[in-house]
Parts: structure tokens; sequence; C-alpha cells
């Protein structure tokens, strides 16, 4: 549980920012992450984490609940805590040989000054970029 809370601080800092993204390419449905998260559409942004194809629908909207309320009840804070983010940059974007996994990183700048480095693991699902929170 700790594992995935720290993904999703991580993905949630990612998403706060300025500029919008292409979701055709694993960095702009990254940059459309963070847009979700800025605009505070916690169910949009859950929308782009690929589920498990072996759960129930029943499992599929537990899981989708769980990550909107971790993203209300504690990502928020954090990001507050930060002052916000006021911009990212992509740093790379690795798209594996079989053209179907990627990894992305931006720099998060925050209201406060700091920056981090944020990753995303992207996994193409029916022509769509998605996230893939491992565990």
């Amino acid at each position: 549980m700790k594992k995935l809370f720290f993904v999703l601080v991580c993905v949630f800092a990612l998403m706060a920012t300025s500029c919008g993204g292409d979701s055709a390419t694993p960095a702009g449905a990254a940059a459309e992450c963070i847009e979700l998260i800025k605009a505070k559409d916690y169910e949009g942004f859950v929308e782009t984490i690929k589920m498990s194809e072996n759960a129930t629908p029943e499992e599929i909207e537990q899981a989708k609940q769980m990550y909107v309320s971790l993203f209300k009840d504690k990502g928020e804070k954090q990001m507050e805590k930060k002052g916000g983010i006021e911009s990212y940059t992509l740093v790379s974007e690795e798209l594996a040989e079989d053209g179907k996994t990627a990894k992305v990183k931006y720099d998060v700048t925050y209201g406060d000054g700091s920056v981090d480095t944020q990753k995303f693991n992207m996994v193409l699902v029916d022509g769509e970029w998605k996230q893939e929170m491992k565990k």
C-alpha cells in the first residue's frame, strides 16, 4: 500500500501542470494525466490507469474509487504542501522495442521552488496509452 501511495503521489505531482498533451504518444498521454490532476478531475485521471484485465467490473469500480479517494485525501494535501505545480518539462520518453510500453519522465517544478523528476510507466491498451501502476 505504501508503494501504491508513493506511485500515486508521484503521478499526482506530475499532473497539476500547465501544458496539455497529445494522447497519441506516451509523453502526450502522461501530460494529459497531469492536466486532469491540475483540474482536480480525479475521476477522469483514474480513467487513464490500466486496470487489471482479470478483474470483475465490480472489482474495477472498487479500485477506481480507491484511487479517487487516495488522490482526494492524500495526494491533494501533498500538493498543497509544495504550493501546487508551477510547470513541468518532458525529460525523456523511452518506447520499448515492441511499441507497447514506454517510460516517460518529467521534471516537475512546484510553487515552493522545489523540482522533482516524476516517472510514468505507460502501456498501449486498445490503441490508447494508459498508466501502468507497478507494484
